[in-house]
């Protein structure tokens, strides 16, 4: 079956074309999950929570885009709410790469915690896009509907506020990786 096929059959609530999206996709979200939870059964529980959430918002779908990037759209969603709802300690050790002046203890780390929490969202979701998850500026424009050119100028203006932030509390930022 072609994708408008599945996605007819999807709206009619038809249980075979719903099969065969999960069949198709199944792979790929469960691998996006795990990027954001490192953990298979949690990449696994999410899942079935991204394809339930497909079959039940499927009339909501307005067809301007592929039912895959609107499955990654829901993916992206769930994975956002999972970290949200879990502690982000490990979160913020794939983020940044950030050494204290000092020994660093639970206030720096909450403090950089708050920092992050802290930028515009529409920063915060492409510095956590792009750094933690590892995806391509060109993934992340596609996922969020901006341009290329605008993920890069996110990325650059967060790194810039953290910058400003991180060095109000005397910290030196790593520029090996030129994470911040």
């Amino acid at each position: 079956m072609d994708e408008f096929q599945l996605l007819e059959g999807l709206r009619n609530k038809d249980e075979q074309c719903f099969l065969e999206i999960v069949n198709r996709f199944k792979r790929k979200v469960i691998s996006l999950c795990y990027t954001y939870t490192r953990d298979y059964n949690e990449a696994e529980d999410l899942s079935q929570e991204v394809f339930l959430s497909l079959y039940n918002s499927i009339g909501n779908f307005r067809g301007d885009c592929s039912i895959s990037t609107y499955i990654y759209r829901i993916s992206l969603s769930k994975c956002m709410d999972y970290k949200r709802k879990r502690s982000i300690k490990n979160f913020l050790s794939g983020l940044l790469n950030v050494h204290p002046y000092k020994e660093e203890n639970l206030d720096d780390k909450n403090y950089i915690r708050q920092c992050i929490v802290n930028l515009p969202e529409d920063m915060k979701k492409v510095v956590i896009l792009y750094y933690y998850a590892g995806l391509t500026q060109k993934e992340i424009g596609s996922l969020l509907n901006i341009s290329e050119k605008a993920v890069e100028g996110r990325i650059y203006r967060a790194k810039q506020k953290l910058k400003i932030e991180f060095e109000k509390e005397g910290y030196a930022l790593c520029r090996k990786n030129e994470t911040v």
